[in-house]
């Protein structure tokens, strides 16, 4: 969500902002659904605008009561995680009643930049990266912001 937005919506409960992300992170999955290949040239320009504009925007996440991060598990043997991240209100609101439904603990919603997530990347060793809108967009990123 563009910081302007988001302020918007702390003021005056404006819930209608999009994402830039998310309207791009739509494109590449129309296309790919068409070129049948994730490696096709036609999706650079689409990729190189979501890398983009992944650092001008802010995300919401979960946290639990100690305030840590969500963590979704890769394997169940594994330590290894990924965090989820929504660009708007309207993918928090449905994906947090989904997550929330999996964890005992109370979770609330926390902002968090690309700057938060790239300390956890530097922090934690297990942080293998996020997923962006889980429930409606599922797009991976790995730790330094890559696909």
């Amino acid at each position: 969500m563009n910081p302007k937005d988001y302020e918007d919506y702390q003021k005056n409960n404006v819930k209608a902002s999009k994402s830039q992300l998310k309207e791009y992170i739509q494109i590449y999955a129309d296309m790919v659904k068409k070129l049948k290949s994730e490696d096709a040239i036609e999706l650079e320009s689409v990729k190189s605008n979501i890398l983009k504009a992944y650092p001008e925007e802010i995300y919401f996440t979960l946290i639990d009561e100690l305030e840590r991060p969500v963590k979704l598990t890769l394997t169940e043997a594994s330590k290894e995680y990924i965090i989820p991240v929504f660009t708007d209100i309207r993918e928090y609101a449905v994906g947090s009643a989904k997550i929330s439904k999996l964890f005992l603990d109370k979770l609330e919603m926390k902002v968090i930049s690309p700057e938060d997530i790239e300390k956890i990347a530097d922090e934690d060793e297990y942080f293998q990266g996020f997923v962006i809108n889980p429930h409606s967009q599922n797009f991976n990123m790995n730790r330094n912001g890559s696909f």
